[in-house]
């Protein structure tokens, strides 16, 4: 099987499949800015739609399969499916459908009021500061309810590394422990909160907080 990394604009989806139960389930949608482009071959039977906000048809493709090694006395009958879709502006709504019936939907959510165009919430860590895990506080979202559609995701960046760590994905709200021994010889990380839809994803709060 030949493989490549391409980069653009996708949506990633991942999700579950029976084929002989004929149920399945879209576990999770998230933005994507690259794909694994394989030559694994699709499954004719299995397809993912996509749907704009008007409910028109704005893709449809069969998706690849993927089974885990099973006992030949006990085969495994649940696949598991992770695919990309180009982004296309307008996307609603991605529908997983077998023979061309639809078992499951992920429908985007409408999000919050958050900050203003080009801003970010602060936040910082709540608790003692001798504790080695701290709740994430952000007061602008203090009691802020779960919305179907919308998940957050929590990422660190601390100041011994060039890059972000995710600690946190798909998340309901953006309740979170920041646990500083995973950030060794650090003593201080940028911190930032993106909220998602599945289709679309921003940065809603960032600020750099002490790991000491």
């Amino acid at each position: 099987m030949k493989t490549e990394i391409k980069t653009g604009s996708f949506v990633h989806v991942v999700a579950t499949i029976n084929k002989t139960a004929g149920d399945g389930k879209i576990m999770y949608v998230n933005p994507s800015v690259s794909t694994i482009a394989s030559d694994a071959a699709t499954d004719k039977d299995v397809e993912l739609v996509a749907y704009d906000d008007k409910g028109k048809e704005v893709y449809r493709e069969p998706v690849v399969i993927r089974r885990s090694s099973a006992e030949p006395d006990r085969p495994n009958e649940v696949g598991l499916i992770q695919a990309d879709l180009p982004r296309v502006s307008g996307m609603k709504s991605v529908s997983l459908q077998l023979k061309g019936k639809e078992i499951s939907r992920y429908e985007a959510g409408a999000a919050p009021s958050g900050p203003t165009a080009g801003a970010t919430f602060g936040l910082e860590l709540a608790g003692a500061a001798a504790a080695s895990r701290r709740p994430l506080k952000i007061d602008q979202l203090g009691g802020l309810q779960p919305v179907a559609g919308v998940t957050y995701s929590v990422q660190v960046k601390p100041d011994n590394k060039s890059t972000w760590d995710t600690i946190a994905v798909s998340r309901p709200t953006p309740e979170v422990d920041v646990d500083r021994n995973q950030f060794a010889g650090a003593k201080r990380a940028a911190v930032r909160v993106l909220r998602t839809t599945g289709f679309d994803e921003e940065i809603i709060a960032e600020d750099t907080v002490d790991l000491k």
